[in-house]
């Protein structure tokens, strides 16, 4: 059961970090801007929001995802509630067997420059992350295929984040079942000479790099992450300050104050490291059940 359930007004829209709304459930999101609000439930105490959709009531909306196609057929339908719209697109270079359901990266730098050309460069942050190490997939391997994506980002991106990936519990669980190459202990030295050196190459192509809950990468060239930053959308918005108070996610996170209107286990990417996943297993049939008229993602409230 639900505990009691509150009107919410927030202003920025956080779609989200707990699944691709772009990727999956777009419909479903135009569906909720079309009605007006939405329902989110808190994955840890069960608490539920309604949140206003209103645009009077929306800051902006901050996406987040690994392929923005989807999205991208309907944008001018979301820009019917706001144009206030800024993107996470992560491209990573993670192997097929870790990342399986992802777009080919040039498939996705194609929809990242389109989204830039669209908005700017300044209403997106490209993330590189995360870096997961394997016999397979090492340092110089990162550094290569990043030299390669920055040269054809150039102009398009100003800011990019990377993170090595957490080893939470049902990752290294999930690690231990599908991952045949295992996973290599990197010292946190090579770690920092690595993103020194990934600094260098963005400084090249016109960016800066940003660290996600990774604090101890941070140095001159390096900066500390928000991946929701008050300042930065009121100042790209034209708005008074919002919050600029840190309401961090989690250890290190500089973000601050949003709503996720989004629901674990319900996005089909199937990547090993995620922490929004529990299984396969289960993400497939919490997506088979879902229904695109619910107003939450994977649940459904009846209103009254």
């Amino acid at each position: 059961m639900f505990s009691t359930q509150t009107v919410l007004n927030l202003k920025v829209i956080s779609a989200s970090r707990r699944t691709d709304i772009p990727a999956f459930h777009a419909e479903w999101f135009i569906r909720r801007l079309r009605e007006g609000y939405v329902y989110a439930r808190n994955p840890y105490s069960g608490r539920l929001l309604r949140v206003s959709l209103m645009p009077e009531d929306i800051q902006s909306v901050v996406f987040w995802s690994k392929n923005f196609t989807p999205l991208i057929s309907k944008i001018e339908t979301v820009e019917k509630t706001t144009k206030r719209l800024f993107f996470h697109f992560t491209i990573t270079a993670v192997s097929k067997d870790i990342e399986c359901g992802t777009p080919h990266y040039k498939d996705a730098i194609k929809d990242l420059i389109y989204l830039s050309n669209r908005y700017s460069p300044e209403h997106i942050i490209w993330r590189f992350d995360p870096i997961v190490i394997t016999k397979h997939l090492t340092l110089d391997y990162y550094k290569d295929m990043f030299t390669t994506y920055t040269e054809e980002l150039k102009g398009h991106v100003r800011n990019c984040y990377i993170s090595f990936m957490h080893p939470y519990r049902k990752v290294m669980v999930n690690f231990s079942r599908h991952n045949k190459h295992g996973l290599l202990y990197i010292p946190t030295e090579e770690r920092m000479a690595f993103a020194e050196d990934l600094a260098m190459i963005a400084r090249r192509m016109g960016s800066k790099l940003h660290t996600c809950c990774n604090d101890y990468l941070l140095s001159d060239n390096i900066f500390k992450g928000s991946c929701i930053n008050g300042e930065r959308l009121a100042n790209l918005f034209g708005d008074p300050p919002i919050s600029s108070q840190p309401i961090p996610t989690r250890k290190g996170c500089g973000c601050t104050r949003s709503v996720d209107i989004g629901s674990y286990d319900t996005c089909l990417h199937g990547c090993i490291y995620c922490y929004a996943n529990t299984t396969k297993e289960k993400t497939t049939v919490s997506y088979k059940r879902h229904n695109i008229e619910w107003n939450g993602l994977g649940f459904h409230v009846e209103d009254g």
